[in-house]
Protein backbone atom coordinates (compact mmCIF):
# COMPACT_ATOMS: atom_id res chain seq x y z
CA UNK A 1 0.00 0.00 0.00
CA UNK A 2 1.30 3.61 -1.02
CA UNK A 3 1.41 6.31 1.42
CA UNK A 4 -0.76 9.03 -0.58
CA UNK A 5 0.33 11.43 1.87
CA UNK A 6 3.69 11.02 1.84
CA UNK A 7 4.01 11.38 -2.12
CA UNK A 8 1.44 14.73 -1.85
CA UNK A 9 3.67 16.27 0.56
CA UNK A 10 6.69 14.84 -1.58
CA UNK A 11 5.18 16.98 -4.24
CA UNK A 12 4.71 19.84 -2.55
CA UNK A 13 8.25 20.61 -1.42
CA UNK A 14 8.86 19.66 -5.04
CA UNK A 15 6.58 22.19 -6.52
CA UNK A 16 8.35 24.95 -3.63
CA UNK A 17 11.61 23.59 -5.15
CA UNK A 18 10.52 24.62 -8.84
CA UNK A 19 9.38 27.72 -7.88
CA UNK A 20 12.42 28.91 -5.66
CA UNK A 21 14.50 27.39 -8.61
CA UNK A 22 12.75 29.32 -11.06
CA UNK A 23 13.09 32.91 -8.80
CA UNK A 24 16.99 32.04 -8.30
CA UNK A 25 16.97 31.29 -12.07
CA UNK A 26 15.35 34.47 -13.05
CA UNK A 27 17.02 37.04 -10.66
CA UNK A 28 20.25 37.82 -12.96
CA UNK A 29 17.71 38.98 -15.27
CA UNK A 30 16.66 41.86 -12.59
CA UNK A 31 20.60 43.08 -13.24
CA UNK A 32 20.46 43.45 -17.44
CA UNK A 33 18.66 46.45 -17.94
CA UNK A 34 20.95 48.54 -15.22
CA UNK A 35 24.10 46.58 -17.06
CA UNK A 36 22.54 47.61 -20.42
CA UNK A 37 22.34 50.66 -19.40
CA UNK A 38 25.74 50.89 -18.19
CA UNK A 39 26.98 50.12 -20.86
CA UNK A 40 25.66 52.23 -23.23
CA UNK A 41 26.87 55.10 -20.89
CA UNK A 42 30.29 53.87 -21.11
CA UNK A 43 29.72 53.55 -24.56
CA UNK A 44 28.34 57.19 -24.95
CA UNK A 45 31.19 58.80 -23.13
CA UNK A 46 33.99 57.20 -24.79
CA UNK A 47 32.36 58.53 -28.29
CA UNK A 48 32.06 61.91 -26.57
CA UNK A 49 35.56 61.94 -24.97
CA UNK A 50 36.87 60.29 -28.68
CA UNK A 51 35.34 63.75 -30.51
CA UNK A 52 36.45 66.35 -27.73
CA UNK A 53 39.87 64.68 -28.42
CA UNK A 54 39.03 65.22 -31.94
CA UNK A 55 38.25 68.89 -31.79
CA UNK A 56 41.08 69.46 -29.55
CA UNK A 57 43.68 68.08 -32.07
CA UNK A 58 41.80 70.28 -35.02
CA UNK A 59 42.07 73.62 -32.64
CA UNK A 60 45.57 72.86 -32.39
CA UNK A 61 46.45 71.93 -35.75
CA UNK A 62 44.36 75.27 -36.78
CA UNK A 63 46.05 77.55 -34.32
CA UNK A 64 49.73 75.83 -35.25
CA UNK A 65 48.69 77.32 -38.81
CA UNK A 66 47.68 80.62 -37.53
CA UNK A 67 51.10 80.46 -36.05
CA UNK A 68 52.64 80.15 -39.51
CA UNK A 69 50.44 82.24 -41.47
CA UNK A 70 51.52 85.10 -38.43
CA UNK A 71 55.16 84.27 -39.71
CA UNK A 72 54.08 84.85 -43.40
CA UNK A 73 52.55 87.67 -42.98
CA UNK A 74 54.96 89.46 -40.73
CA UNK A 75 57.53 88.44 -43.60
CA UNK A 76 55.59 89.74 -46.38
CA UNK A 77 55.15 93.49 -44.96
CA UNK A 78 58.50 93.38 -44.20
CA UNK A 79 59.22 92.92 -48.29
CA UNK A 80 57.00 95.86 -48.40
CA UNK A 81 59.68 97.87 -47.11
CA UNK A 82 61.83 97.13 -49.69
CA UNK A 83 60.23 96.68 -53.12
CA UNK A 84 61.51 98.45 -56.07
CA UNK A 85 58.37 98.73 -58.42
CA UNK A 86 54.40 99.06 -57.99
CA UNK A 87 54.27 95.29 -59.47
CA UNK A 88 56.24 93.67 -56.74
CA UNK A 89 54.20 95.99 -54.35
CA UNK A 90 50.57 94.80 -55.71
CA UNK A 91 52.02 90.82 -55.58
CA UNK A 92 53.36 91.20 -52.26
CA UNK A 93 49.44 93.38 -51.20
CA UNK A 94 47.94 90.23 -52.76
CA UNK A 95 49.78 87.34 -51.01
CA UNK A 96 49.13 89.33 -47.37
CA UNK A 97 45.13 89.86 -48.05
CA UNK A 98 45.29 86.17 -49.26
CA UNK A 99 47.04 85.14 -45.82
CA UNK A 100 45.23 87.54 -43.85
CA UNK A 101 41.45 85.76 -45.51
CA UNK A 102 43.05 82.43 -44.89
CA UNK A 103 43.85 83.35 -41.03
CA UNK A 104 40.27 84.60 -40.59
CA UNK A 105 38.60 81.55 -41.59
CA UNK A 106 41.06 79.62 -39.63
CA UNK A 107 40.38 82.15 -36.50
CA UNK A 108 36.67 82.07 -37.32
CA UNK A 109 36.31 78.02 -37.57
CA UNK A 110 39.25 77.94 -33.97
CA UNK A 111 36.20 79.95 -32.25
CA UNK A 112 33.60 77.24 -33.33
CA UNK A 113 35.27 74.13 -32.60
CA UNK A 114 35.65 76.23 -29.07
CA UNK A 115 32.14 76.39 -28.90
CA UNK A 116 31.64 72.61 -29.58
CA UNK A 117 34.14 71.91 -27.10
CA UNK A 118 32.73 73.31 -24.28
CA UNK A 119 29.36 71.91 -25.49
CA UNK A 120 31.27 68.27 -25.67
CA UNK A 121 32.94 68.74 -22.16
CA UNK A 122 29.63 69.42 -20.69
CA UNK A 123 27.88 66.64 -22.15
CA UNK A 124 30.76 64.76 -21.13
CA UNK A 125 30.41 65.91 -17.40
CA UNK A 126 26.77 65.10 -17.92
CA UNK A 127 27.21 61.61 -18.88
CA UNK A 128 29.98 60.59 -16.21
CA UNK A 129 27.45 62.05 -13.63
CA UNK A 130 24.58 59.34 -15.12
CA UNK A 131 27.09 56.87 -15.55
CA UNK A 132 28.10 57.23 -11.82
CA UNK A 133 24.45 56.94 -10.53
CA UNK A 134 23.70 53.82 -12.72
CA UNK A 135 26.96 52.49 -11.63
CA UNK A 136 25.69 53.05 -7.88
CA UNK A 137 22.27 51.33 -8.66
CA UNK A 138 24.01 48.37 -10.07
CA UNK A 139 25.98 47.54 -6.97
CA UNK A 140 23.53 48.44 -4.63
CA UNK A 141 20.92 45.60 -6.59
CA UNK A 142 24.22 43.06 -6.71
CA UNK A 143 24.84 43.47 -3.57
CA UNK A 144 21.07 42.92 -2.91
CA UNK A 145 20.66 40.05 -5.30
CA UNK A 146 23.86 38.43 -3.61
CA UNK A 147 21.61 38.45 -0.52
CA UNK A 148 18.89 37.05 -2.65
CA UNK A 149 20.70 34.62 -4.35
CA UNK A 150 21.82 33.26 -0.10
CA UNK A 151 18.39 32.91 0.91
CA UNK A 152 17.21 31.21 -2.18
CA UNK A 153 19.99 28.84 -2.08
CA UNK A 154 19.54 28.22 2.02
CA UNK A 155 15.37 27.76 1.05
CA UNK A 156 16.42 25.32 -1.50
CA UNK A 157 19.06 23.38 0.36
CA UNK A 158 16.35 23.01 3.31
CA UNK A 159 13.61 21.91 0.88
CA UNK A 160 16.22 19.32 -1.07
CA UNK A 161 16.96 17.90 2.50
CA UNK A 162 13.42 17.33 3.42
CA UNK A 163 12.56 16.33 -0.36
CA UNK A 164 15.27 13.63 -0.19
CA UNK A 165 13.75 12.28 2.83
CA UNK A 166 10.43 12.21 1.90
CA UNK A 167 11.31 10.03 -1.48
CA UNK A 168 12.89 7.48 0.36
CA UNK A 169 9.90 6.25 1.73
CA UNK A 170 8.32 5.60 -1.34
CA UNK A 171 8.82 2.76 -3.33
CA UNK A 172 10.92 2.88 -5.70
CA UNK A 173 8.55 1.89 -9.04
CA UNK A 174 6.48 4.32 -7.75
CA UNK A 175 8.77 7.24 -7.10
CA UNK A 176 10.14 6.33 -10.60
CA UNK A 177 6.72 7.16 -11.77
CA UNK A 178 6.16 10.48 -10.17
CA UNK A 179 9.54 11.59 -11.36
CA UNK A 180 8.61 11.26 -14.96
CA UNK A 181 5.26 12.45 -14.49
CA UNK A 182 6.93 15.50 -12.60
CA UNK A 183 9.53 15.91 -15.47
CA UNK A 184 7.01 15.84 -18.63
CA UNK A 185 6.41 19.78 -17.83
CA UNK A 186 3.09 18.90 -15.79
CA UNK A 187 2.22 21.24 -12.68
CA UNK A 188 1.47 18.55 -10.79
CA UNK A 189 2.21 14.38 -10.75
CA UNK A 190 -0.42 14.08 -7.98
CA UNK A 191 -4.02 14.77 -8.32
CA UNK A 192 -7.33 14.35 -6.53
CA UNK A 193 -10.27 12.77 -7.81
CA UNK A 194 -12.93 15.59 -8.01
CA UNK A 195 -16.36 14.82 -8.87
CA UNK A 196 -15.94 11.21 -10.89
CA UNK A 197 -13.25 13.57 -13.09
CA UNK A 198 -9.74 13.80 -12.69
CA UNK A 199 -8.56 17.68 -11.41
CA UNK A 200 -5.63 17.39 -13.30
CA UNK A 201 -6.84 17.18 -17.26
CA UNK A 202 -11.10 16.73 -15.73
CA UNK A 203 -11.53 13.51 -18.00
CA UNK A 204 -14.06 11.19 -16.60
CA UNK A 205 -12.87 8.09 -14.22
CA UNK A 206 -15.11 5.30 -13.81
CA UNK A 207 -17.23 4.42 -10.70
CA UNK A 208 -15.29 1.40 -10.04
CA UNK A 209 -12.01 3.44 -10.94
CA UNK A 210 -12.89 5.84 -7.93
CA UNK A 211 -13.88 3.12 -5.64
CA UNK A 212 -10.81 1.29 -6.21
CA UNK A 213 -8.72 4.77 -6.11
CA UNK A 214 -10.28 5.17 -2.95
CA UNK A 215 -9.19 2.42 -1.04
CA UNK A 216 -5.79 2.77 -2.15
CA UNK A 217 -4.41 -0.30 -2.52
CA UNK A 218 -1.93 0.55 -5.17
CA UNK A 219 -1.60 3.51 -7.33
CA UNK A 220 -3.87 4.87 -9.97
CA UNK A 221 -3.13 6.56 -12.85
CA UNK A 222 -5.51 8.59 -15.12
CA UNK A 223 -5.78 6.96 -18.40
CA UNK A 224 -5.90 10.23 -20.32
CA UNK A 225 -3.31 12.31 -18.73
CA UNK A 226 -1.17 9.71 -16.51
CA UNK A 227 -1.18 11.64 -13.75
CA UNK A 228 -1.59 9.51 -10.86
CA UNK A 229 -4.69 9.62 -9.29
CA UNK A 230 -5.83 10.05 -5.17
CA UNK A 231 -9.28 10.61 -3.17
CA UNK A 232 -9.57 13.26 -1.21
CA UNK A 233 -13.09 13.06 0.57
CA UNK A 234 -12.86 16.71 0.77
CA UNK A 235 -13.35 17.18 -3.12
CA UNK A 236 -16.49 14.96 -3.00
CA UNK A 237 -18.84 16.29 -0.42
Amino acid sequence: MVDMEVLLALQALDLELDKFRQERKDLPAELEELEEAFSQAGSELETRETELKSLQVEIRDAEGKISQLDESQNKYKQQLLTVKTNREYSALLTEIEGVKREKDELEEAVIQKMGQVETVEATIEEGRGSAAEIEKQLNSQRKELAGRLKKLDGEIGKREKKSGKLASKVPGNVLGLYRRIMGSRMSRAVVSVRNGSCAGCFAHIPLQKVADIRIAQRVYTCDHCGRMLYYDDGDNN
